[in-house]
Parts: C-alpha cells; sequence; structure tokens
C-alpha cells in the first residue's frame, strides 16, 4: 500500500498545530494562571477542526508500522531554515498532542502505543541536532518570541519525554534545562528545589493534575516552575513501578495489586471497562482495531 504522507504532513498543518495549542500572544506577557488550565485541557478545542486537519495525517503514520517509518524531518524544512524551529513543534504537537485529544476508546491504544513511540523518536532525533540547529533552543525563538511564549514551546517539546515510560531521564534533564532558563534569567531558585518530598511525590502528578494550574496571579517564573514541577512528578511513579499504572488500560496490561492501590488513591484516571476488554483482546491476538478519530 502507497501512502503520500507529504500531501497531509506539511507546514499548513504545523503551523495549526502550533496555533491551536499555543493560542496566545507570541510576544506580550502571558497570565500563566490563565494559560495552564488551557492548555491542560481539550474543552476550548474545536476537536472538530482538529480532526478534519489532523486525522488524515494520523491514519497514513497508522499504515506504516513502528518498525517502517521514515524519519519524520524529511518533512520539515532544511533545520537552518528560519521556519525549521516552528514546524519542528507543529509536528510534535502532531504526534504527541493530536492522538490524545482525537482517539478515544478502542483508539486511544494508538495514543500511547504507537503514535507515542513515534513521538518520542522524534523528539530524540532532533534532540541529535547540532546545538544551533536544535528547534528547542532559546537561541531559534529569542527575538521572534517573548520568554513566556517561549516557555510553552519547552514544555511542549518536553511533553514526549514525559509522556513515555523509558524516557523519565530525558525528561528530567529536559526540563531541567527549562527551569535553569528562567532561574538564570530571573536570578531566582525554583522553590522546589528544596522540597524534595514535594517535588518526588509520589502522587504530585494526580494532585496537580486534579488543580489544574497554579493560583493566580502567576507570571512566567512562577508559571514556569508549576509546570516543570508537574513534569518531574511523573517520574516517582516509574522509578517504584517501572511504568504508569493509569495506562495498562490503554495497553492492554493487567493491573498489579500495588498499581490498583495507586490508582484508587490517586483517584483521577477514569476507565472505560469496554474498551479495556477490547484493546486486551487485540494485544492477546495480535492484532489492531483501525482507528477512527471522535466523530
Amino acid at each position: 500500500m502507497t501512502v503520500d504522507l507529504k500531501s497531509t504532513l506539511n507546514s499548513e498543518l504545523f503551523e495549526f498545530m502550533r496555533d491551536k495549542w499555543i493560542p496566545f500572544s507570541r510576544t506580550q506577557s502571558l497570565d500563566f494562571d490563565k494559560v495552564i488550565p488551557t492548555i491542560l485541557s481539550y474543552k476550548k478545542l474545536d476537536l472538530e477542526q482538529v480532526q478534519h486537519k489532523a486525522l488524515p495525517a494520523l491514519k497514513g503514520l497508522s499504515l506504516f508500522g513502528l518498525n517502517h517509518l521514515p524519519d519524520m524531518l524529511e518533512f520539515l524544512p532544511d533545520p537552518d531554515n528560519a521556519d525549521f524551529p516552528s514546524e519542528a513543534l507543529g509536528l510534535q504537537l502532531l504526534l504527541d498532542q493530536a492522538p490524545r485529544a482525537l482517539l478515544k476508546g478502542i483508539d486511544s491504544r494508538w495514543s500511547h502505543a504507537y503514535f507515542d513511540e513515534i513521538s518520542l523518536q522524534y523528539a530524540q532525533r532532533l534532540q541529535t541536532l547540532p546545538a544551533h540547529q536544535k528547534p528547542s533552543s532559546w537561541g531559534r525563538w529569542q527575538g521572534k518570541v517573548s520568554l513566556d511564549y517561549f516557555v510553552l514551546v519547552r514544555i511542549w517539546f518536553g511533553a514526549p519525554f514525559v509522556h513515555h515510560e523509558k524516557a523519565s531521564a530525558q525528561a528530567v534533564a529536559f526540563t531541567e534545562q527549562t527551569r535553569r532558563l528562567i532561574e538564570d534569567t530571573f536570578k531566582i531558585q525554583d522553590p522546589c528545589r528544596t522540597q524534595p518530598e514535594k517535588r518526588w511525590d509520589l502522587y504530585g502528578f494526580p494532585r496537580l493534575w486534579k488543580q489544574g494550574g497554579p493560583e493566580s496571579p502567576c507570571g512566567v517564573a512562577a508559571g514556569t516552575f508549576w509546570l516543570t514541577h508537574l513534569m518531574d512528578v511523573h517520574k516517582p511513579i516509574l522509578d517504584l513501578y517501572g511504568r504508569y499504572p493509569y495506562q495498562n488500560s490503554l495497553l492492554g496490561r493487567l493491573d498489579t495489586a500495588e498499581e490498583e492501590a495507586w490508582l484508587q488513591k490517586a483517584a483521577c484516571f477514569e476507565v472505560d471497562t469496554d474498551a479495556r476488554e477490547r484493546i486486551r483482546r487485540d494485544v492477546d491476538t495480535g492484532q489492531w482495531t483501525p482507528l477512527k478519530g471522535i466523530m
């Protein structure tokens, strides 16, 4: 089967993804107490529009299989091109965020077992570029966007490392660079550095997720520290269980007794029983139900 990915993986789609996931001023200061709840929720997204734009590309990628995918950089401008950072971000958002927004029920397996793999491989590929070409570096954006906007760029470039169960060290390292940029710029220290019981709280992720964002008012420094804290508190879960218990149902895995206890106490991860059973059957029989999307 011949799939023409270049007809769907293009600059128009990448810019669309960037603007939908960072729908804020590129030059003005941002209120992070308003920004963070927006980026953590899909409620303000026009999902029908996102599906119209993104689903054809996701379906095309789903037909390749993980062992036969092309180099994602083939769909981007040359790394030295001025448009490369923005389009690279849009492609990262397509791989990491569009599946999470669009693929529900039995489709959710595609998000976590397939697109998370592609997203991580792509994120790691970007990290192999020379420092002056990396699209996640402040130097590629400075003078074009505010530091406030760039923090959101960094968060989205770092998300694939956090979402994958085998990249916690990379996730912490990437997040640390974001934190240090703010600390060095404002000559301050993230309070979490002296609060390890908070930074590495086993239930910190569900607690912050339910909180939904920082208190008002919240500028770029406090907002960055809230977001980097949210990313760091994924690590203690992986340190203890070696995987994310809340992904078990999406990957056709069975919970251990310890994971069941964690999920019960975390109390913020809903399980679609029917989808879990269907995903489990597909995993057991070595099949993939073709993805459909939300409509």
